[in-house]
């Protein structure tokens, strides 16, 4: 199977691992499939079976064996030891015909083997997150007014329009992935002196919400994040970030389930923001 591999370190710096005639030879990556489970559990008192306690995902493992071959092999030794630090953050792409995503994790390890005929190696990388993320982002927005008015134009006898007003209070993802937390994006765009109170998003198949319980103003910009570990809500106002967990009240914490996903705007004075949704398709396995 054709692949691309490509390795970089926390400053930008890249590292194209991908299979070549004289440069690296990756023979195998191991962690692309979902990582193992870890099922606790206890046994019943007298009686057969036991009950599960609770069952998860600890981490996600990715470990490249590879060989070099070629000339100058010191030169791409050291070039490798340079971008692939032990116990420093690095993020893995990996991309087929079929799929573009990338991991992040912790260098583990970063073994070179010098004294044998052909040089070979191996990195191993530890990823808290067990997702690989697409590249690409899905986003579903909602405004009362959308723009209309675009470079190049020619205005006829009927004039052009400027905008367009919208009805639907409903956001729509398509998720192909596993289910995963998501970005929601709240600005404030009313004009001066214009709010929004008791902003809701609703998730419209099952009726979980989430509700913002102070004004959203002109000019604010609040950031919600729904993804496991990560957690936040933050308002932006006048510059000035503040924690606004407090402000806000649901019943759980709306993700991207796999599948069609219906969102529903709802509040006194919606007219006033706009609110951006952003998925980023995870897998457990690719």
């Amino acid at each position: 199977m054709f692949f691309t591999l490509i390795l970089e370190n926390e400053n930008g710096e890249q590292l194209d691992m991908t299979t070549t005639a004289n440069q690296y030879m990756t023979s195998k990556i191991e962690g692309l499939s979902p990582p193992a489970g870890t099922i606790n559990t206890s046994a019943y008192a007298g009686i057969n079976g036991s009950y599960l306690n609770r069952a998860f995902l600890e981490k996600r493992n990715v470990v490249i064996s590879y060989r070099m071959k070629g000339v100058d092999i010191e030169s791409r030794r050291h070039a490798l030891y340079r971008v692939v630090k032990t116990a420093h953050y690095i993020k893995v792409y990996y991309r087929t015909r079929k799929i573009s995503v990338y991991a992040e994790g912790y260098v583990e390890t970063n073994e070179v083997d010098n004294f044998t005929n052909t040089t070979t190696g191996q990195i191993s990388v530890i990823c808290p997150d067990i997702y690989w993320y697409s590249l690409a982002e899905q986003i579903a927005e909602y405004r009362n007014i959308s723009g209309a008015f675009k470079f190049p134009f020619a205005i006829d006898s009927r004039g052009v329009p400027l905008g367009y007003y919208h009805r639907s209070r409903y956001l729509r993802l398509q998720n192909e992935g596993d289910e995963i937390g998501l970005t929601f994006i709240i600005t404030g765009i009313g004009g001066a002196g214009k709010n929004t109170r008791n902003l809701s998003i609703y998730n419209a198949e099952t009726g979980a919400y989430m509700r913002i319980r102070a004004p959203i103003e002109n000019g604010d910009i609040l950031t919600i994040t729904t993804h496991i570990g990560r957690k936040t809500c933050i308002m932006t106002r006048n510059g000035v970030q503040e924690n606004w967990i407090g402000n806000l009240k649901l019943s759980e914490w709306l993700t991207a389930r796999t599948g069609e996903n219906t969102f529903y705007v709802d509040g006194v004075g919606v007219a006033n923001v706009s609110i951006k949704v952003i998925l980023r398709t995870a897998y457990l396995g690719v």
